[in-house]
């Protein structure tokens, strides 16, 4: 029996129940959790150019699904994830594949539970909306649910402008060294050393973040769900 056979009416062949990497017999790399089921990961190592996400749909032991998403065509990676996944989605409604849905995230419910739209969150955040769609099925760094709560409960406001604050003078406020800071972000201690420097764009998010600080926020007012505790390392926006 061959694998696609005895996947017949399923999503993908290879995939397990979790949240763990899965490399298929093509070299592509699939995620296992509910959010990535039948999309993959294709780097085109001889096509840099042409990188992308490729969706791959089964039913009956035929593909009812074959496309492959380019970064570039959407503008970046997350952006092409997002069509993928909206792709994936409406293909699996038409053909009437089950997908298995996780749990929702806190990220998710807090702001579902506010009232607030993925658009009008990312807009207080300055990122993607596709972003914050990935935050709320893989996890969100503890640093932005604590941002996340504090704008919902008011203790900060949005703004419309994209604040640009004094990384190193907030660090030094803090009473944090640069390693500590990078971890505070969820980011290696290099990457955030080019950020001190202007070597590297901030993430809206952390700029908003560190400008909230600057102008009194206490960040340690805030209360975390146990389930943010251990985020997995979330790419910038």
């Amino acid at each position: 029996m061959n694998l696609a056979t005895a996947n017949a009416g399923g999503l993908t062949r290879g995939v397990s129940r979790g949240a763990r990497n899965v490399t298929t017999h093509t070299g592509a790399r699939r995620r296992t959790d509910s959010a990535m089921q039948g999309i993959s990961r294709d780097e085109r190592p001889g096509r840099p150019a042409d990188a992308g996400w490729r969706v791959r749909l089964y039913k009956g032991g035929i593909y009812v699904a074959n496309r492959h998403f380019r970064d570039a065509a959407y503008g970046s990676r997350d952006g092409s994830l997002y069509a993928a996944q909206r792709f994936r989605d409406d293909m699996a409604k038409e053909f009437g594949i089950r997908r298995r849905e996780g749990q929702s995230s806190f990220l998710s419910k807090i702001r579902v539970e506010a009232g607030l739209s993925q658009g009008t969150l990312a807009n207080w955040l300055h990122v993607s909306t596709p972003l914050i769609a990935r935050w709320e099925k893989q996890g969100a760094p503890v640093a932005a649910i604590r941002l996340v709560t504090a704008l919902i409960a008011g203790r900060v406001t949005p703004s419309a402008e994209m604040p640009t604050p004094d990384l190193n003078r907030v660090r030094s406020l803090l009473g944090l060294r640069q390693d500590e800071m990078a971890d505070k972000f969820g980011r290696g201690y290099n990457a955030y050393g080019e950020w001190e420097r202007g070597k590297r764009r901030i993430p809206g998010w952390v700029n908003v973040y560190i400008d909230s600080i600057a102008k009194g926020w206490d960040e340690k007012g805030a209360n975390l769900s146990a389930e943010e505790s251990n985020p997995p390392p979330i790419p910038d926006s």
